[in-house]
């Protein structure tokens, strides 16, 4: 017979090991539909955590992030799960706010979540055709790709840093980017020193070392899962000899960043920048490699225009079952079904939810004949509103009159509400 004294240790290891893998693994929480109210939620904008040269040029940035967590007053949770969010922009443009829905609508599901800054600029206008009018900056687009990844690192050591102070729980930690945002979330994650060399050798010398960029923090972490929102790595080989699970989200075709591999801002055959690898190639190599990945195609010639809802509620429970160990490989084409993970990893899948009852089409919101729209909002990336839509037409015209990116809010009372993210230049 075994010593009682062996046996203790090794029960004591499995409970250690099983309560590691499920203290997030909670009923009713992390799952498709959120917990908390938007009034419940703590907002902390302006957050310091770099100040780093911009280059190119001499000029110092601050950077600065805004940080959304549950009221502690009425969330019984001591340490929750954190969500670093990244805006795109082709590294030229974006603003933190642009992921403030997402934050919130994390946040209302139980993570604290984090929106970040990060410095911005590579010579070249987007308000020109990047392929014509900067092809001759191309070099500078992989340092500014570099560069998003040290302050990306910077955000990171700063939070875990200063866990306590919001209530984070630094063993499980995930990251989720848009466009350029995902590329430099997916690269933080996934690069070492030395590849990021290769990949661009005068990196270095122009903006430093990947690590020690912003501040003189010196916080290691380690990332539980990647939301990646048509993004891409640099090269399928980064992912190599790493077991971190990633969702992708991602138009097929899309010329910004491709779904498969090929240089970015590829629209018109331009093929004067980087190439890199998109969700297509990311879930290949992933499965390759035996690590749980899942796809989600949107079957249109854009550029992230993933249904906001399916991507919220899809990516909420794919974290979940992550925390759960439940994780499960998934590759859907047109499917806009939302999971059903609340009682404690994703069960069931429920097909009756909003499919594709709305459909942007250039300035023209599309619905099906038979919706009937209680009402239409837009709201700009911060989720103020700007205009408010009267109609019973199945056709909708938005303002041309408003300019950048905005979120389009639809209820109808025979299909619930959708989100749908518009962008008008």
């Amino acid at each position: 017979m075994r010593s009682p004294f062996f046996i203790f240790p090794f029960l004591l290891f499995l409970s250690l090991f099983s309560r590691a893998q499920s203290v997030h693994c909670l009923a009713d929480r992390y799952s498709q539909d959120a917990l908390f109210d938007s009034t419940d939620i703590q907002i902390t904008t302006g957050v310091h955590y770099a100040t780093s040269m911009r280059w190119p040029g001499t000029q110092m940035d601050s950077l600065r992030m805004d940080i959304y967590q549950p009221d502690p007053n009425i969330d019984p949770l001591e340490k929750r799960p954190l969500i670093v969010m990244t805006h795109g922009g082709s590294f030229a443009a974006g603003t933190r706010e642009g992921m403030a829905y997402y934050c919130m609508e994390m946040a209302r599901r139980g993570f604290v979540t984090a929106t970040i800054s990060y410095r911005l600029g590579w010579n070249c206008s987007l308000a020109t055709d990047p392929c014509i009018i900067c092809q001759g900056e191309a070099p500078k687009l992989r340092v500014a790709t570099y560069r998003a990844v040290q302050d990306h690192r910077a955000a990171l050591r700063h939070l875990v840093h200063n866990a306590t102070d919001f209530g984070i729980d630094t063993a499980f930690i995930f990251v989720l980017g848009e466009s350029a945002g995902s590329i430099a979330s997916l690269s933080s994650v996934f690069w070492d020193q030395s590849e990021a060399d290769a990949w661009c050798p005068t990196c270095v010398s122009n903006v430093g070392l990947l690590d020690t960029a912003g501040n003189s923090l010196t916080d290691t972490y380690s990332i539980k899962g990647v939301v990646n929102h048509c993004g891409a790595v640099t090269h399928v080989d980064v992912m190599d000899g790493h077991q971190i699970p990633v969702i992708s989200f991602h138009n097929d075709p899309d010329c910004v960043v491709n779904y498969g591999t090929a240089p970015v801002i590829n629209c018109l055959g331009c093929a004067a920048f980087y190439w890199a690898a998109g969700s297509n190639s990311i879930q290949a190599r992933l499965n390759q490699n035996g690590v749980c990945t899942q796809r989600h195609t949107r079957q249109e010639l854009n550029h992230c225009t993933y249904y906001v809802q399916p991507l919220l509620k899809k990516a909420t429970c794919f974290l979940k079952d992550v925390m759960c160990d439940n994780c499960t490989a998934l590759n859907t084409v047109e499917d806009f079904s939302i999971p059903d993970c609340a009682a404690g990893g994703t069960i069931s899948i429920d097909e009756t939810e909003p499919e594709n009852w709305v459909r942007l089409a250039g300035n023209q919101l599309l619905l099906k004949p038979e919706t009937k729209v209680s009402s239409v909002q837009v709201f700009d990336v911060s989720m103020r509103l700007l205009t408010t839509i009267s109609t019973n037409s199945s056709t909708i015209e938005l303002p041309s009159s408003l300019r950048g990116c905005m979120f389009v809010k639809i209820d109808a009372e025979n299909h619930g509400t959708e989100m749908v993210k518009w962008c008008n230049f």
